[in-house]
């Protein structure tokens, strides 16, 4: 089976200067840094695919038609449940949430199951926090000024277990339009 779920992904020198702007943060959590090669923001999660319906799930995002999009990171969030520090937007992208409903639609409509979850921008930095340190600090916290995220192609992504934690790597990509 494979772990599969459709996402946008920064550049990696977006992701590495998010990163870098999360530097403090990181260290005082006491936080190990995700790789940045796993930043991305999840548009819909599929879970558990059979290898034989792949080609079905190829197939289903290549019809979607959507719109290039901007995605604008202005705060760093703890989130307690999870235990993970995120770069978040704090005003959703119309046209990243028209791509994840219609990603999600049209994968129900072919047979598949995605995650019901609602899409709300963030990009994982770091997890495994210690609520100890995180409690102490006034959630959210603002990034000034802030970074934008372009996104011209939303991808498929597989995750698998490594030793040190999750490794995603992209199983394909599909262009966005200009509008």
């Amino acid at each position: 089976m494979h772990r599969l779920f459709f996402a946008l992904q920064p550049s990696v020198e977006v992701a590495a200067q998010t990163m870098e702007a999360a530097a403090s943060w990181l260290a005082q959590l006491q936080a190990a840094p995700v790789p940045v090669s796993n930043l991305h923001a999840t548009l819909c999660f599929m879970g558990a695919v059979a290898p034989e319906r792949l080609d079905q799930l190829r197939e289903v995002a290549a019809g979607i038609r959507a719109p290039a999009t901007e995605l604008k990171f202005d705060e760093f969030d703890y989130w307690d449940k999870p235990r993970v520090l995120c770069a978040c937007a704090s005003r959703e992208s119309a046209e990243a949430t028209a791509l994840s409903i219609a990603l999600h639609e049209a994968t129900i409509a072919a047979g598949f199951a995605p995650d019901a979850k609602i899409f709300r921008a963030h990009l994982t930095l770091a997890r495994k926090i210690r609520p100890a340190l995180a409690e102490k600090i006034a959630w959210p916290q603002k990034i000034s000024p802030g970074f934008v995220v372009r996104c011209e192609e939303f991808v498929l992504m597989e995750s698998r277990r490594g030793e040190q934690g999750s490794i995603y790597s992209v199983v394909n990509s599909w262009p966005l339009y200009e509008k």
